[in-house]
């Protein structure tokens, strides 16, 4: 009995998702109110989460234990500054939310900068430091000289100080390229991620779903 039981609600769930994926794809027809109430579904749904394990993952113990049980009333400070960000709710008060971005702006990136300089800031520029002559590695000496160029024209498009005319000028045309063709890179890789996302809904929908293929 139990076992029927537990089939029918796979079936049930399964249904479910199918009828929301069917949903999110009739966007590829047209915008459409079935498209719009599976986009708010999952947006609420998601932010509803969020705040929810927010809420039992910091906040409750934060509170509850550190602050009440232990005593560190200090820790009321940053909970304080974290309310903050919902005064964006309340039209008179709405610019208090920017002591929050800007407290958990300022304290993150002083935060990775202090802790992590390292492998966020010397290990990628030394990086970049090639020798321009590989003796007999004609392909590596190339890919230096790539790399080297690609990272002196970077810098030097946003170099803002003086014309773009002469050296400045070639340095910020290669470093444009460059940074186009790490553009098209980034987002060809994107694409193909969301490609691989819609194919896993289509062995979805055929498998367990409709059963076409094997699920």
């Amino acid at each position: 009995m139990l076992d029927k039981i537990f089939v029918a609600g796979s079936d049930f769930q399964n249904w479910i998702m199918a009828l929301l994926t069917l949903a999110i794809l009739s966007i590829l027809y047209k915008e459409n109110p079935v498209y719009r109430f599976a986009e708010h579904l999952f947006v609420g749904t998601s932010v509803g989460y969020s705040v929810m394990t927010a809420w039992f993952t910091y906040g409750k113990p934060t509170i509850m234990k550190s602050i009440i049980a232990e005593g560190k009333w200090t820790y009321i400070f940053p909970v304080l500054i974290g309310l903050l960000i919902y005064t964006r709710y309340i039209k008179n008060i709405a610019w208090l939310s920017r002591y929050c971005i800007g407290f958990i702006i300022g304290y993150g990136s002083a935060y990775v900068l202090t802790r992590d300089p390292r492998p966020l800031v010397l290990t990628q520029a030394v990086a970049t430091f090639k020798p321009l002559w590989v003796a007999g590695d004609l392909f590596q000496t190339f890919s230096n000289w790539v790399l080297v160029l690609g990272v002196a024209g970077t810098l030097t498009y946003f170099f803002f100080t003086s014309r773009r005319t002469g050296v400045i000028g070639a340095g910020a045309t290669i470093g444009k390229w460059v940074m186009m063709v790490a553009f098209g890179s980034a987002f060809g890789n994107t694409v193909m991620a969301r490609i691989s996302l819609f194919l896993g809904r289509m062995q979805f929908l055929l498998g367990k779903w409709l059963h076409v293929i094997p699920g």
